[in-house]
């Protein structure tokens, strides 16, 4: 059985660095980048994730060298995989660059034929410790497998993709989080429905919307996490390192948080394993490849971190 169950897109990006360098065909999208954060905790991690078979060489041995377990990645012949264009602000917030695709219409409309395919559940992942979804759409089939997960005794874990410029699908998510155990927004989302840029009024409105654990990633200010057991927040500062890209730190984040919070049932603990978890994508370009080293340098950079982590 693998315990740690990712379900999130593949997407391949070329990335504008802050330096106006792009770098091309770069393995994205989510799911590989939240797969490595839990990976780095656990070495008992699959992924749930969906491409066409025209993904290119490096994204895929990108993805390969996660050391995850792969049974959940369907790939189809007659689908072409998703690529975007990623550029970020100077708070390293994503704009808004979304690249349009000759092969087929839209961005979008590529992205929907994928999601319009229903991923089968390897027999291996029926019965997770965490399912952690990073998604839009908490209607999609596989929200609804999380919620039966759930009920068998699985932790729920969302990273809420909310389109905070529009709001298309805010009643939507806010109705929902009710359900889940841990939910894992990026700022701007998390402070325009509190109505608040004050972090502690924003945490202390998440706190009220029905998940037992919070972590609101907020860039290079780090995270702020709260659970309902202690009902106590705190501020993770970020790792010391210099930042090469920010592409899928928040989503390594959230796959390192779901798997610390499962461990410990300590918001600080678990947001200690996001940040740096988040760290390792911060200080490469792509997905570094996964190695045994980096369990034992990781553990030694979450225990210096935690030692900075202060009380809201």
């Amino acid at each position: 059985m693998v315990d740690y169950i990712i379900y999130g897109k593949i997407i391949i990006d070329d990335i504008r660095l802050s330096g106006g360098e792009m770098v091309r065909c770069v393995l994205g999208g989510g799911g590989p980048q939240a797969a490595f954060g839990a990976r780095l905790w656990s070495p008992s991690v699959g992924i749930l994730t969906r491409s066409g078979t025209d993904i290119e060489p490096e994204p895929k041995a990108a993805l390969e060298n996660l050391d995850i377990d792969l049974q959940g990645w369907m790939q189809y012949e007659n689908i072409p995989t998703p690529h975007s264009v990623m550029a970020y602000d100077e708070n390293e917030y994503m704009v808004d660059t979304v690249a349009y695709d000759i092969r087929i219409n839209t961005f979008m409309e590529k992205m929907g034929y994928l999601l319009s395919k229903i991923i089968p559940i390897p027999a291996d992942y029926q019965n997770p410790k965490v399912i952690h979804l990073i998604t839009e759409f908490v209607d999609e089939p596989m929200a609804n497998k999380a919620l039966e997960m759930k009920e068998n005794g699985s932790i729920y874990s969302l990273e809420p993709l909310i389109d905070y410029r529009n709001w298309f699908n805010r009643e939507a998510m806010m109705n929902y989080f009710q359900y889940v155990d841990i939910v894992t927004p990026d700022w701007p989302s998390a402070s325009g429905l509190a109505g608040s840029d004050i972090p502690k009024e924003v945490v202390r409105f998440w706190s009220k919307l029905g998940p037992t654990c919070v972590a609101i990633r907020d860039g290079v200010r780090g995270s702020y996490v709260w659970d309902k057991e202690t009902d106590k927040m705190w501020h993770i500062p970020i790792v010391r390192i210099k930042s090469i890209d920010p592409t899928g730190c928040g989503n390594s984040y959230g796959g390192g948080f779901c798997v610390g919070w499962e461990k410990n049932h300590d918001a600080r603990k678990a947001g200690c394993c996001g940040t740096v978890s988040a760290s390792y994508l911060a200080k490469n370009i792509s997905l570094p490849p996964f190695t045994k080293e980096m369990e034992q340098e990781a553990q030694k950079i979450w225990e210096e971190l935690f030692d900075r982590v202060e009380t809201m």
